[in-house]
């Protein structure tokens, strides 16, 4: 058994990383649940503003019914999701790592998370090793204690889902060692890249890289 010395600023930064990503998984979801939609509405010439209001009604909520619930919606949400399994999911790993309890596989790492609340709410653990489910699809943990990785697998459960995504933290290809996400290039038939294998070979697979949004 390897045993390494950890300085008390060293725990310190980790607890509160810990606290951050408890910070970062709140947020995002609250912020999801007061996002609005202000559509516009221009009124006909001579035709009233009450007539007008009233022809345009049905067209309106379809509108506001298809930018909320439409495929750009849920795969934006899914991103958010997978990005904030992640987040947590590295900080947390880092935390255990520090004070001598490694995670030993995903279902460990993914149950010490349930156990602090640190899943987004809506997404649940399943019986599948590193697998949990959430409202438009399901989502499975890669995980490598050594040196930390995780990857958070993305899948839809329809084609209105979206794509599948991937998020990896960190990124070996980048030099700071963040997060990266990439998006499969089609809704059917998609080839889930090989764990923590190369970006190169992660977009010969038919995956393209995309913006890392911040989790709000």
């Amino acid at each position: 058994m390897i045993t390494t010395k950890i300085s008390p600023l060293t725990v310190v930064i980790a607890t509160a990383s810990l606290v951050v990503a408890s910070s970062v998984v709140a947020n995002h979801f609250l912020g999801k649940s007061t996002r609005t939609i202000e559509p516009r509405v221009t009124v006909e010439s001579g035709t009233s503003a009450g007539e007008q209001a009233l022809r345009e009604s049905p067209a309106r909520g379809t509108v506001v019914i298809t930018a909320i619930d439409g495929e750009v919606s849920r795969t934006a949400d899914r991103a958010g999701e997978a990005q904030a399994v992640a987040i947590a999911a590295s900080l947390y790993a880092t935390t255990e790592q520090i004070k001598g309890r490694t995670p030993p596989n995903a279902d460990g790492l993914l149950a010490g998370m349930a156990a602090q609340n640190l899943l987004p709410p809506g997404v649940t653990l399943t019986k599948a090793e590193g697998a949990m489910t959430c409202d438009h699809g399901n989502l499975y943990v890669r995980y490598r204690p050594s040196p930390l990785a995780i990857e958070v697998l993305a899948l839809g459960r329809e084609k209105k889902d979206g794509p599948a995504l991937l998020v990896r933290v960190p990124d070996d290809n980048i030099r700071e060692g963040g997060a990266s996400i990439f998006m499969a290039t089609r809704l059917s038939d998609v080839n889930d890249p090989v764990a923590f294998a190369p970006a190169s070979e992660v977009i010969s697979t038919g995956w393209s890289p995309m913006p890392l949004r911040p989790v709000k």
